[in-house]
């Protein structure tokens, strides 16, 4: 009688095990995700030199933050173009390096291979300046400027 009550506990505990089993099936989930390059940029609306005579300079400096989270560059290229031909002064950018970088025509790179800027993004003082010209008629220009950070290579 013993042994049949060992055997009978025996399969009682086995049907338990097989039947827990399948209600307490689990699967493992393998989660993939892509981190991609980002970048943000914020700047003001606009940038306002006082008037200026011929043969004078006013100097402005302009404040952006920039976020990324791979090394990246800046650059900057006027798309007023139409504004070139009838301005003669010059309007010129000073790059990392501190030389006078004109920005009309073409893109031209202020800052490069700069380190990822975390959460808080890295704040720049890019200094502008003109100078008047005796060819310039009076009046107000207005011209676009546009800023890009991209990846650095």
């Amino acid at each position: 009688m013993v042994k049949r009550t060992h055997c009978s506990l025996a399969f009682c505990l086995f049907v338990l095990s097989v039947w827990g089993g399948i209600t307490h099936a689990s699967g493992v989930i393998t989660f993939q995700v892509e981190v991609i390059p980002g970048f943000t940029i914020s700047a003001p609306d606009s940038l306002l030199f006082p008037p200026v005579a011929p043969d004078q300079i006013s100097q402005q400096e302009l404040t952006l933050r920039v976020w990324s989270n791979v090394q990246w560059n800046l650059s900057i290229r006027a798309t007023g173009e139409e504004v070139e031909g009838s301005l003669f002064g010059s309007i010129k950018a000073q790059g990392e390096d501190g030389v006078w970088y004109g920005f009309f025509g073409g893109n031209r790179t202020l800052r490069s291979s700069q380190a990822p800027t975390g959460i808080a993004g890295k704040e720049l003082n890019i200094p502008f300046r003109f100078e008047g010209n005796y060819k310039d008629t009076p009046g107000v220009y207005s011209f676009a400027v546009e800023f890009t950070v991209v990846p650095a290579l």
